[in-house]
């Protein structure tokens, strides 16, 4: 475990941790653009006076596509709204459009690569083939669009009036109505948000409590653990390191210096809820533990658990039960307080309901099907 594991570190403090909370006042900009939103997502298309077609404009058509002398159904629509320089139509159709008027019909042709029929690895035959291609490779084929031009269109937001809240917006039959609710629900948004984060500023105010050196050789692992992470997931998403780091204002140095810091911050974090632990006495129950198999996945609770167990990564998992056990404890027992210094009492109601969710995983988690071996079928 995470305490034998560390040694004997100990806080300055074992009080309990008070956090300022950021102002949560909405302003009317806030609202406003919001109303605006909200008001937008009721527009309506109407017509307008015809001109050469744009590149931003929305086209009301008739599309008809084949693929030689077969009808493609997914290109295949009438009167449908089209609104052109976000990808709705290939760039070849969009360009061809271009400078066309109302009535006319304009002929595209463009390349698609058809991966219908190429079967998953699971289902490919011994030899790679599929049909399709060669090793199963998928076909490039020809399609053919005929785009009649019916009218040009555009959006139309209503205009939010008293008479437009009592029909569309429920529980509000005025602009002012409407107004008020909308400054209240941001202002609960913002307030989740924020307790379904403050959880890991709680953990970072224990952390900076730690007394002592960190640990040089353990702060080196989690270094190269996160570097690691780092490289898989410029690996996931095919990126240029250099590239990445450029586009997010960093050069290697200033990379690694955050890298170290996070790194420490990690460690001392995971030091100081232990040594909390210790100084309180909490300790790990078998649910405990299989909540952090049975959290991303609760369908696999039970063998990614036995996985850990025959691969030797238990300790992992118990480490990071311990820390998620002992985060929730301080941060509900946690005082928080307005800008002005008075207390949040509000705010306990929001932590609550965070962790009152996750209760419901962690039943779903840990109950009796997710944690019994699956069935096999005597023969």
């Amino acid at each position: 475990m995470i305490q034998e594991k560390y040694g004997d570190y100990e806080l300055s403090s074992y009080d309990r941790v008070a956090l300022t909370l950021p102002d949560f006042t909405v302003s009317d900009q806030d609202v406003a653009a919001e109303m605006e939103r909200i008001a937008a997502r009721h527009a309506t298309n109407v017509t307008i006076d015809p001109h050469p077609v744009r590149a931003d404009d929305l086209v009301l058509m008739n599309i008809k596509t084949r693929e030689g002398e077969n009808p493609f159904p997914g290109l295949t629509h009438d009167n449908v709204d089209v609104q052109l320089g976000v990808g709705s139509l290939p760039e070849e159709a969009e360009v061809a459009l271009l400078g066309h008027e109302v009535g006319d019909v304009v002929e595209a042709r463009f390349p698609y690569v058809d991966y219908s029929q190429v079967a998953s690895e699971r289902e490919a035959p011994a030899d790679g083939g599929c049909g399709v291609g060669e090793a199963g490779e998928p076909e490039t084929v020809e399609l053919v669009s005929r785009m009649e031009i019916v009218a040009l269109r555009r959006f139309v937001t209503p205009e939010i009036t008293d008479a437009w809240v009592a029909k569309n917006i429920a529980l509000s039959s005025t602009v002012e109505e409407f107004r008020e609710r909308t400054a209240s629900r941001l202002l609960r948004e913002r307030r989740r948000a924020y307790a379904n984060n403050v959880e890991y500023l709680v953990m970072d105010e224990i952390g900076k409590r730690l007394k002592g050196e960190l640990p040089a050789e353990v702060v080196g692992q989690v270094v190269k653990q996160m570097m690691r992470e780092f490289d898989r997931f410029l690996e996931q998403y095919e990126l240029d390191r250099a590239a990445y780091l450029a586009i997010q204002g960093l050069d290697d140095v200033a990379f690694a210096e955050r890298i170290d810091r996070d790194a420490r911050d990690r460690v001392a974090q995971d030091i100081a809820l232990a040594s909390w632990a210790t100084r309180y006495g909490i300790e790990l129950d078998d649910s405990d533990i299989d909540f952090m198999f049975g959290e991303p996945t609760p369908e696999r609770t039970y063998e990614a658990r036995v996985e850990a167990e025959q691969s030797g990564q238990i300790d992992t998992f118990k480490d990071l039960a311990l820390r998620a056990k002992v985060a929730e404890l301080v941060t509900r027992d946690a005082l928080f307080l307005t800008p002005d210094g008075a207390e949040d009492k509000g705010f306990k109601h929001e932590i609550d309901a965070k962790y009152r969710k996750q209760q419901m995983v962690r039943a779903h988690a840990t109950s009796d099907p997710m944690l019994k071996p699956p069935l096999v079928p005597l023969r």
